[in-house]
């Protein structure tokens, strides 16, 4: 490739449109140096493989991402002060992340997730009946994708109806930042404000939700979370369960409008729910391309090439999902034929997404009753008008209009 097409990321116009470099890029150099919008380099990884190396090996570090992230916090410049939100930075370290994540992932589970659906399917018939009273057309981002992640997130952690402004002040204020980490920071200000306000409410009157378990939960030698790791966690689990839910459900919608014979298959109801969950995990992700930078702490060998330590190293899921070592014809779109195997959207290894079960819960009741309810959905102006946006981690439809 040329110095040209080394300029990452590389340009799309439909997200689920894989840029010609990616295929290139895992024929000839899965590991590759690229220039970044700053002027910086860093080693791109593209195949299935080398990303889930990258993802396990504990040598690809996130504690520099984290460390940038709280520096360029504007209510906090010289770090988070009097112990606020620190970005996940406090966790970082292999043997601290460890310890969190074994505690945390004794409640957050498969079960949890099962216990939620009652709850799920509520919120989800809830938005379907708002969506049958309002004029047509709807816009499925905002009257449905984002209601529809804040809702299940407000269940999550059982947030007080007195609270559930705030929590909503936080979601509108995280949309509109967009790319700017001024506004992030803003937004990230009241959710730290409103999470806080949570667990001193859950240290009360613990209730017996997931917080009350997490605040009973003991590490092995019998500590428990701090209040300080228990506001962590719920910031980076909101974080992390908020923008990506609405998104991943957007882009999965348009993903099924964009192939009728596909959607007709989901509406027949001849493929599993959990099979199109996964097709759309694989196919629909679209990332900006930054998501799970790391910096190495050594030489790492990886796809025949010596990345030195101290080197930035960018890993493309979306290019994973399509490698044509994993899946045959992986640019296509096929519902029969969703695996979890078959790509990394929830991470692997010691990242992998402890929100992940709940996600599908989420996916498949808020995808599957929405075509039950309204089996003659259609995009109200052709999938090809539909305007795309972006913000520092994911491409997603800015509206997506539709009718029935």
């Amino acid at each position: 490739m040329d110095d040209a097409a080394r300029s990452y990321p590389f340009a799309r116009r439909c997200p689920f449109d894989e840029p010609a470099e990616f295929a290139r890029l895992r024929a000839d150099e899965p590991v590759a140096l690229v220039t970044l919008p700053n002027g910086a380099h860093g080693y791109l990884v593209t195949r299935y493989d080398d990303v889930r190396r990258v993802l396990s090996d504990e040598r690809f570090s996130r504690r520099p991402v984290r460390q940038d992230a709280v520096r360029r916090d504007p209510a906090a410049p010289d770090g988070p002060p009097g112990g606020g939100f620190d970005f996940g930075l406090s966790i970082a370290d292999p043997a601290d992340h460890e310890r969190w994540r074994r505690l945390v992932g004794s409640v957050v589970n498969p079960r949890l997730a099962e216990s939620l659906r009652p709850r799920i399917v509520a919120r989800v018939e809830e938005l379907l009946d708002a969506l049958a009273a309002a004029p047509q057309p709807v816009d499925l981002m905002s009257g449905y994708a984002y209601p529809l992640a804040l809702g299940v997130l407000c269940e999550l952690f059982e947030v007080p109806d007195d609270l559930r402004p705030r929590f909503a002040e936080w979601a509108a204020g995280l949309r509109r930042a967009g790319a700017d980490m001024a506004a992030f920071g803003a937004a990230m200000g009241t959710l730290y404000r409103c999470a806080g306000e949570l667990v001193a409410r859950a240290r009360k009157e613990p209730g017996d939700g997931l917080l009350a378990a997490l605040l009973a939960a003991r590490h092995d030698d019998g500590t428990a979370l701090s209040d300080e790791q228990l506001v962590g966690t719920v910031l980076l689990m909101t974080i992390a369960g908020y923008e990506t839910s609405a998104v991943q459900i957007g882009n999965g919608l348009l993903a099924l409008l964009q192939h009728p014979d596909q959607l007709e298959r989901v509406r027949g109801g001849t493929v599993a729910e959990a099979a199109v969950v996964e097709e759309i995990l694989r196919y629909a992700q679209a990332g900006t391309g930054f998501a799970g930078t790391t910096y190495t702490t050594a030489d790492v060998e990886l796809g025949a090439v010596t990345i030195p330590a101290g080197s930035a190293v960018l890993i493309s899921l979306d290019s994973a999902a399509r490698d044509e070592r994993r899946l045959p014809r992986p640019e296509e779109f096929d519902v029969a034929r969703g695996s979890a195997r078959h790509h990394l959207a929830f991470g692997s290894g010691a990242h992998f997404c402890l929100g992940a079960p709940v996600a599908r819960v989420e996916l498949a009741e808020g995808l599957g009753r929405l075509w039950r309810r309204f089996p003659a959905l259609k995009s109200a102006h052709g999938t090809d008008r539909v305007v795309f946006t972006s913000n520092l981690l994911h491409h997603f439809p800015a509206e997506l209009p539709v009718t029935w």
